[in-house]
């Protein structure tokens, strides 16, 4: 029963870190004076390198996994972009609220190519612990 609950620990952990990673890197768009541009696939692909650059950096802090078992990597890879996504939509429709230049359809692409740079890099660099 322990290494249930061990497994099931690690795997929140990571799957948390990842999902609220992108957080940090969204908060400067809350205070906009001007509207957010319609076309966002080059800012896409910016927030994509983004999440490889950091994936590429905790790897070299962190090299390994915390998640052992590879059907709950994968279910990472593919759980965590989409909530990230889900979580930094929520926070932009409440921003909206007070600022009519914020789109969180925006704000739902960006994080989640974010979080899938990042995920990507560690699935497929990360070494199991």
């Amino acid at each position: 029963m322990e290494e249930v609950l061990i497994v099931v620990l690690q795997f929140l952990f990571e799957f948390i870190l990842e999902v609220l990673g992108n957080i940090p890197f969204d908060w400067p768009s809350r205070n906009r004076h001007t509207p957010e541009p319609a076309g966002i696939v080059p800012r896409c692909f910016l927030w994509f390198c983004g999440g490889c650059v950091l994936a590429g950096v905790s790897l070299l802090v962190v090299g390994h996994t915390m998640i052992a078992f590879d059907a709950l990597r994968i279910a990472n890879l593919a759980l965590a972009p989409l909530s990230s996504a889900l979580v930094s939509q929520a926070i932009a429709r409440r921003r909206a609220r007070s600022n009519p230049f914020i789109v969180p359809r925006n704000h739902f692409w960006q994080a989640f190519w974010f979080t899938l740079g990042m995920v990507l890099i560690r699935f497929a660099y990360a070494t199991r612990a």
